[in-house]
């Protein structure tokens, strides 16, 4: 995805703006069909504007790029769970627990090249926001682990037969 769609498409997603997170991402998929970036970025858009279906089949491409992408694993063990399909909401888990630690974000990315820019106004404000970024990244990171924790648990106790 080249520079400038990435920063729209941060824009778009900071803004919440589904429709055109659904335009800048088919058109980097039109480009690239295993585009990451573009795959995450529409099925978290998904995600948080409820759509569970179509972040479900979104999220399901991205785990074929990228088969331990950790906020993928949440969303399809997530959905899962949520239609009662406990068995592989547990499969998908389980790998979310066994999963790294999410990579920087693209907006991060993006800030590291615009280091030497650091001094306008606009790219200390893409820093800020760059952390805030980082941050809800690791809110979310943690949020995951400690489902995925309380889901596996109740899982494998519930799959228990009494002695």
């Amino acid at each position: 995805m080249k520079l400038r769609k990435m920063l729209a498409l941060s824009r778009a997603v900071g803004r919440n703006d589904i429709e055109n997170v659904e335009t800048l991402c088919s058109e980097a998929l039109a480009a690239d069909q295993r585009d990451l970036t573009a795959l995450m970025a529409l099925a978290d858009a998904y995600w948080r504007n409820q759509r569970r279906e179509d972040a479900l089949t979104v999220a399901l491409q991205a785990l074929e790029v990228e088969p331990n992408e950790f906020h993928a694993l949440r969303i399809v063990a997530g959905v899962c769970a949520e239609r009662g399909e406990h068995e592989p909401a547990y499969r998908y888990a389980r790998r979310l627990l066994d999963s790294d630690k999410p990579r920087f974000t693209p907006a991060r990315a993006v800030s590291r090249l615009l280091a030497a820019l650091s001094w306008l106004p606009v790219v200390r404000r893409l820093k800020e926001l760059v952390h805030r970024d980082e941050r809800e990244t690791e809110s979310s990171y943690s949020e995951g682990l400690h489902w995925a924790n309380g889901y596996v648990r109740w899982y494998e106790s519930r799959s228990q037969t009494a002695p």
